[in-house]
């Protein structure tokens, strides 16, 4: 019977995990944050288009986005590795292109990131703690919305978080076999995003805590390291070596001098922690899980030093964290630990009777408070607020044709170029530059003084009171 449930416990957490993360899965890319998952689903859906190189992912947008000045003629969009990108792009070879199966993909990444959690937790503490960790992970409001996006950074998660259990699978036994595993899942977690390296804090420890100094003489650790930090070293030269396909990111360290300021620390801890992310009766038991942990000697100490890891990288990052909600996702599995190990703490600070009833219904009521409050700040993260790009892009893209390069301006953000299923730019200044560069369509949703003077000057395509369409071929 235990050996049942043992079995059913993770399997639960994975259909609910999964099954939370369709709603509203197949919305276009136009939802929260839809400029980042446009560039990634662009890079994606141009692998099957045109070229399927890892080394030299494009985006749909010619705008360069780069802090050297340099223009981006063939589209590049050399950042994070395009692992994800790459899944989705085998996906769309064998199914179709649709968005839809690109969340997927996200989907079926958040939930191996739930189910390592759980084992992670389970392994280091107790199934009680693992069962509450697992479960505020799966339907914590944030993580379910960043658990179905566009975005490189489901992938991440799950990697971080397979990392560490692989870490501790490694310590416990050595076998090649898991240090291969581990060097490639942390190494995969370095390309897509590098400050994945802040991870290498609490795996570090971990190793020490159990291994020792003898662990130098390991040829498992050198493999591992070797595995995980070459690719990785090699990427970050190619990046470096094609400075135009890179988009500025000095700013995201201490733009504005933001670090330690009041501003910084609103933010990040009232804003997204507090507000955002733990959502109020989370983010009480996110704070009393930190001195719980305390009491869990070294275990404990490790669910502390992935906290710091998070927290020196919020502090690194300062300006990218405060601009970009989506920047504080690393702090969701380590701090779904934390509120179970707060939770517990709660329930069983009073051993029985009356006081144990009420510790029960107090716990349980902050976590209700915070799945209602978190939900009320993220429900509108999947509504569709400019419906009129969608269909301005589904038309441009049956009216124009397939070779067409289109001026679809949505200030600089791609999710309106990205509908018309064409290169471009999505921007609509200098206008008859970008003619001389090679423009053949303009696309608006804004029928403003361009749009107009265009119209009388151009051939116009079509004219709803959503868009116009405008060929710019004949003008006069």
């Amino acid at each position: 019977m235990k050996k049942l449930i043992n079995w059913l416990i993770p399997l639960a957490l994975v259909a609910l995990t999964f099954t939370v993360r369709l709603y509203k899965i197949d919305n276009p890319v136009a939802d929260w944050h839809s400029w980042r998952q446009a560039d990634t689903a662009a890079v994606a859906r141009n692998f099957v288009k045109a070229d399927f190189n890892l080394l030299f992912p494009q985006s749909d947008s010619f705008l360069a986005l780069n802090e050297y000045g340099l223009e981006n003629p063939n589209r590049w969009f050399i950042n994070e590795f395009p692992f994800y990108n790459a899944i989705v792009a085998v996906v769309y070879q064998n199914f179709g292109i649709n968005v839809t199966y690109a969340r997927l993909v996200s989907v079926a990444l958040a939930t191996l990131g739930a189910l390592c959690l759980y084992f992670l937790t389970r392994s280091l503490f107790s199934p009680k703690v693992a069962v509450l960790a697992g479960l505020y992970y799966a339907l914590n409001p944030y993580s379910i919305y960043y658990g179905r996006v566009i975005m490189p950074d489901p992938a991440f998660v799950a990697l971080s978080i397979a990392s560490l259990y692989l870490t501790y699978l490694w310590t416990k036994k050595p076998k090649w076999i898991t240090a291969g595993l581990l060097g490639i899942t942390f190494g995969l977690a370095l390309l897509v995003k590098p400050y994945a390296i802040f991870l290498s804090i609490p795996m570090l420890y971990w190793v020490l805590v159990n291994r020792g100094v003898a662990v130098v003489k390991d040829k498992q650790a050198y493999f591992i390291a070797a595995i995980s930090l070459i690719p990785f070293l090699l990427w970050r030269w190619h990046y470096a070596m094609r400075p135009e396909g890179t988009f500025a990111s000095t700013w995201l360290l201490n733009g504005d001098n933001i670090r330690f300021t009041g501003a910084f620390f609103r933010w990040l801890i009232f804003e997204r922690l507090n507000r955002l992310i733990f959502a109020t009766g989370g983010f009480v038991l996110f704070v009393l899980g930190i001195p719980a942990s305390l009491r869990k000697n070294k275990a404990g100490t490790l669910i502390l030093m992935w906290l710091l890891s998070v927290a020196l990288y919020m502090t690194i990052f300062a300006k990218g964290n405060v601009n970009h909600d989506y920047y504080q996702i690393p702090v969701v599995p380590v701090g779904s630990i934390l509120v179970s190990l707060g939770f517990w703490w709660l329930v069983d600070q009073s051993k029985r009777g009356f006081n144990k009833l009420v510790s029960l219904v107090l716990a349980l009521s902050l976590l209700l408070i915070s799945l209602a409050f978190g939900w009320y700040e993220v429900r509108g993260y999947f509504n569709i607020n400019h419906p009129e790009i969608v269909a301005a892009g589904l038309a441009a893209d049956k009216l124009l044709p397939a070779e067409a390069i289109v001026i679809a301006p949505y200030d600089g953000d791609p999710a309106f170029l990205y509908q018309t299923n064409r290169y471009g730019w999505p921007d609509g200044v200098e206008i008859e530059e970008k003619i001389a560069k090679g423009a053949t369509a303009y696309v608006s949703v804004n029928y403003d003084d361009v749009a107009q003077f265009l119209e009388n000057k151009c051939t116009l395509v079509a004219k709803t009171g959503d868009y116009i369409i405008i060929d710019l071929t004949n003008c006069k």
